[in-house]
């Protein structure tokens, strides 16, 4: 029983330090965000996994149609074939600034997940911050008093991940005054 509590698990919780931000909307009362997984923090996870437990596993990309795919096979040593789970890129993704490389890292993250890791980052909803809780300040067109838009100006960095029955229920960020943001799931 000692040998198998030393095998890593592929469907293990995510610290803080690996999921990223993304802001995807902000109005002058509210900013919507969403968490993704890092796409190192997932390859660390395979990599342990493979190094532990003697399997072996493999990424390939590839397109069909407009889409690309991604696929992550797993494959036991002794056996030699991979088993692949297939994804294709996640529209909403927009993490790099590079469209292309944000479709392949959103493939390769969607396909791992389908073995179980980093499942619960990728199947929390949006966050909705409320301006009490960010500063959210108007985008003027330039050289121009109009506004165009706003934009969130905290930069927030997630401190802590919470957990319950397999779900991500609760996410703290911390501002850089150090004042502390709580977001939990209802």
């Amino acid at each position: 029983m000692a040998e198998e509590s030393k095998i890593p698990r592929l469907d293990r919780p995510l610290r803080a330090d690996e999921v990223v931000l993304q802001v995807l909307e902000v109005t002058k009362d509210w900013a919507r965000v969403r968490l993704w997984p890092k796409v190192d923090a997932v390859r660390s996870i395979l990599e342990e996994y493979d190094s532990v437990c003697a399997m072996s596993y493999a990424v390939r990309h590839y397109s069909c149609g407009r889409a690309l795919y991604c696929g992550v096979g797993l494959a036991n040593n002794t056996a030699d074939e991979l088993v692949y789970r297939d994804a294709c890129a996640i529209s909403t993704y927009h993490v790099t600034g590079d469209p292309a490389q944000d479709e392949c890292d959103s493939s390769f993250l969607a396909a791992a997940s389908l073995w179980g890791v980093a499942l619960p980052v990728l199947r929390m909803p949006f966050m909705r911050l409320s301006a009490e809780q960010v500063h959210i300040i108007p985008d003027a067109l330039p050289g121009s008093d109009r506004i165009k838009g706003y934009v969130m100006d905290d930069v927030l960095t997630c401190t802590e991940l919470g957990y319950e029955n397999g779900d991500l229920t609760l996410v703290q960020f911390t501002k850089p005054n150090g004042k502390k943001l709580l977001w939990q799931k209802s």
